[in-house]
């Protein structure tokens, strides 16, 4: 069953993925969003340690579900410095008002799910009243929020600007380079 949660995790990024290219219409962007998610996943090991939970398979459902809450921090963050973007803030102004912007609403957000997660975190519910306990899944989901939420305020500003300035450079690569004049040649038209 291990093998088949990583199968299905795996599955689940790529997905997570391609939906996030498709709404940003981008292949930059929502890789700055993907980070958070694998930072995510060092607080849940790191809260796992300090409170001695052993890695399950509800751990593994647990990290599934965080999947689907982390990126929309990043996604909520992004979409709003895009916007300034486009109304012609520079980057590092957009940077600097998207995140004081956001700063409130990820807050509140993560606060209201990680407390949400408490009473499972401190409990010894089980699933069927024999099956496996919850704890490891919402330890798993606190964990992972609460690094992930530090990472989206202050990390991913600087993943989205080191990633537009890769995404810039390879663009101006393409246009002045070499690569550039291969790509504007055009084929000689048969006769």
């Amino acid at each position: 069953t291990g093998q088949r949660m990583m199968f299905n995790i795996i599955i689940a990024l790529v997905l997570v993925y391609v939906v996030m290219c498709a709404m940003f219409e981008s292949l930059i962007y929502p890789a700055a969003i993907m980070t958070t998610f694998v930072f995510s996943v060092f607080g849940v090991f790191w809260l796992f340690w300090i409170t001695g939970t052993t890695f399950s398979f509800m751990a593994m459902i647990g990290i599934l579900i965080l999947m689907g809450v982390v990126v929309n921090n990043g996604i909520v963050m992004l979409m709003h410095i895009n916007q300034l973007r486009h109304e012609g803030l520079l980057r590092t102004e957009a940077l600097v008002r998207g995140s004081k912007d956001r700063l409130r609403p990820v807050l509140m957000t993560m606060g209201t799910a990680i407390l949400a997660m408490v009473p499972l975190c401190m409990g010894t519910v089980q699933v069927g009243g024999d099956g496996p306990p919850y704890f490891p899944m919402a330890r798993a989901i606190v964990g992972g929020l609460m690094f992930s939420t530090i990472v989206t305020l202050m990390a991913l500003p600087v993943i989205y600007s080191l990633l537009d300035d890769a995404r810039l450079w390879v663009r101006k690569v393409g246009s002045d380079g070499r690569a550039g004049r291969l790509l504007r040649q055009r084929p000689v038209a048969s006769s």
